[in-house]
């Protein structure tokens, strides 16, 4: 299932959703005209678990500080594919979740929750050489906010039936559910550490740590509730 709108009340415009998708879409160029240098530019600013858990510090312009690379990493992306899905959830998610929080509060929720991803994907494989890159579990978190206060919000999607597309209104608890569904099933039902930092190159437990902080903190950075009637609603 391919999220691509919610059937949501008009709300403010999203600038924190917009600037955070800005500043990946930003750093993405940086990557792809590094051409040659883009493996390196990836390195620098990606998360290295056994660089983190050792103190390793890599030279400039990687952080001075291994532990920022968890921050660093949050707007780095492995192919086209890869940040345009982190994206497009967002896009999706993300305006409903920050005109719950207000901006301020929200983009401090984004980053706690990749923050946490990044630490549990680092706890699961404390010695892999793997970078950990992505956006994904900031935006896990905002999914897993999402479904804590609109389970019943109304996603547009796309359902592959083979070749053709099929467009169907479901309830976020069975878009969100599935997608939380196949990341704790997969992360862990591979808890080796081997299995864990190299499972289809996807880092599941990045995705388990970013739902479960989005899910916990939510309340202690919303500010309003928003009707979850209206967001349910088909316009």
């Amino acid at each position: 299932m391919i999220p691509i709108g919610d059937d949501g009340r008009r709300m403010p415009f999203p600038f924190v959703v917009y600037a955070i998708v800005a500043i990946n879409i930003w750093v993405y160029l940086q990557e792809v005209n590094a051409g040659p240098g883009a493996d390196a530019f990836i390195n620098a600013f990606a998360a290295i678990p056994y660089d983190v858990t050792r103190g390793v510090v890599l030279p400039p312009p990687s952080p001075p500080i291994p532990f920022l690379t968890i921050v660093t990493s949050m707007f780095v992306h492995g192919g086209l594919a890869h940040i345009f899905f982190n994206l497009l959830f967002l896009i999706v998610f993300g305006p409903a979740i920050e005109f719950s929080c207000g901006h301020l509060r929200f983009a401090a929720f984004y980053l706690v929750c990749g923050i946490a991803a990044g630490l549990a994907q680092i706890a699961a494989a404390p010695s892999s050489h793997v970078p950990a890159l992505g956006a994904s579990g900031a935006i896990a978190g905002v999914l897993g906010a999402y479904l804590v206060n609109f389970p019943f919000a109304s996603v547009r999607t796309i359902v592959p039936i083979g070749c053709f597309p099929l467009f169907v209104r479901l309830p976020a608890l069975l878009v969100i559910g599935v997608w939380a569904l196949v990341q704790f099933m997969t992360g862990f039902g591979s808890l080796s550490a081997r299995a864990a930092e190299s499972r289809g190159g996807i880092a599941y437990f990045a995705h388990i740590g970013g739902f479960c902080a989005g899910v916990l903190v939510i309340g202690l950075f919303k500010i309003r509730t928003v009707d979850g009637r209206a967001l349910a609603r088909r316009r």
